[in-house]
């Protein structure tokens, strides 16, 4: 499965990363929404994990974007700091989750499995 991998916490997402290629997943992982909504255009992605908040856009509103290009890819949201408020917007964009970090992996893992077999 490809995944699309959007952290501006380079520790994280390298974490992140790593744990999902031992899976034989194909993680591509970027610092910021516009470089997930670029990468989006141009890849082929069967998954997309983005951070709520990142610098230049944010995981939302590329959320956002990226539905209008394929309303069908599933996508998980997550932050560290994310209220109420930014969990409801998330749903509204079509995450089909929200997660706060720090989350856990294998529960990330079982979603995406879950999502490979529909």
């Amino acid at each position: 499965m490809n995944i699309l991998l959007a952290d501006d916490d380079g520790n994280f997402g390298l974490t992140l990363k790593r744990e999902l290629e031992e899976d034989r997943h194909h993680v591509h992982l970027v610092p910021n929404g516009v470089e997930a909504v670029l990468s989006f255009i141009n890849n082929p992605y069967d998954f997309v994990l983005l951070d709520l908040r990142m610098p230049r856009l944010g995981g939302t509103d590329a959320l956002r974007i990226i539905k209008n290009i394929n309303p069908l890819v599933p996508a998980i949201t997550f932050s560290g700091n994310a209220g109420p408020m930014d969990l409801e917007e998330s749903a509204r964009c079509g995450a089909d989750k929200c997660l706060k970090k720090p989350f856990n992996v294998a529960q990330l893992r079982e979603d995406i499995k879950n999502h490979q077999a529909r």
